[in-house]
C-alpha cells in the first residue's frame, strides 16, 4: 500500500506540471485520436468531466459526438460501492453526486456503456492503472464485466504517465487501452 501511495503522490506532482505546461494542446491531440478507438456507430461512450490535472476529455468527447456516439457519465450513489452510468448530452444539467462530483440529474436515463473512459494517475505496459486510490472504477469494471464481457475499458492520460510498473493488488481491472495525446496503446487481455 505504501508503494502505491508513494507512486500516487509523485505521479500526482508530475501530472500537475505537465498539464500546466501542455494540458490544452494535449486535449486537441487526444481529441485528433478519437478514430483510433474504432468504434461502431452505437458504441455509447462513457466519459469523465476533468477534476484538477486530469486530462481534460471534453475535446474528444465533442470529437465523439461529430462522429454520431452519445455519452453517459458516472454517478456515484454511494460511497464504496460500483457506480452508474446516466445519459449525458452537452449543456445538460449536472448535480454534485455522493462524491461531490458533478454528475447527470435522477431523471437522465440509466444506461449500461459499451466504452469506459477513464482516468488515471499512472498506467503501465501490462494494462495496469493506479488511480486516485477509491477503487470506483475497479468496482464498476468488475460489476460490468461480470455482466457483460465485451466492455472496453479505455484509460485516459497523457503519454508521460506511462510507468514502469503500476503496483496492483488482485482487485485491481487491468484496462483494454490507454488513450493519449500521442494515440492509442492497445493491452492484451484474458
Amino acid at each position: 500500500m505504501d508503494d502505491k501511495q508513494s507512486l500516487r503522490d509523485r505521479l500526482i506532482g508530475e501530472r500537475k506540471n505537465h498539464f500546466a505546461a501542455h494540458g490544452k494542446a494535449a486535449a486537441r491531440k487526444l481529441a485528433a485520436h478519437a478514430p483510433a478507438l474504432e468504434l461502431s456507430k452505437e458504441s455509447l461512450i462513457a466519459a469523465y468531466l476533468p477534476m484538477g490535472s486530469e486530462m481534460d476529455v471534453r475535446p474528444l468527447m465533442a470529437a465523439l459526438v461529430a462522429q454520431g456516439h452519445e455519452l453517459c457519465l458516472p454517478v456515484c450513489l454511494a460511497p464504496h460501492a460500483p457506480v452508474i452510468f446516466r445519459r449525458y448530452a452537452t449543456g445538460d444539467a449536472l448535480a454534485a453526486d455522493a462524491m461531490g462530483i458533478d454528475a447527470p440529474l435522477d431523471e437522465a436515463q440509466t444506461v449500461q456503456p459499451d466504452l469506459v473512459l477513464l482516468p488515471l494517475l499512472g498506467f503501465d505496459a501490462s494494462g495496469m492503472r493506479l488511480g486516485r486510490g477509491g477503487g470506483y472504477y475497479d468496482r464498476t469494471l468488475a460489476a460490468l464485466r461480470a455482466a457483460r464481457r465485451d466492455i472496453m475499458a479505455c484509460g485516459v492520460a497523457f503519454h508521460m504517465q506511462m510507468v514502469d510498473k503500476c503496483p496492483s493488488a488482485p482487485h485491481d481491472q487491468a484496462l483494454d487501452a490507454v488513450l493519449t495525446e500521442t494515440g492509442l496503446i492497445r493491452f492484451e487481455r484474458d
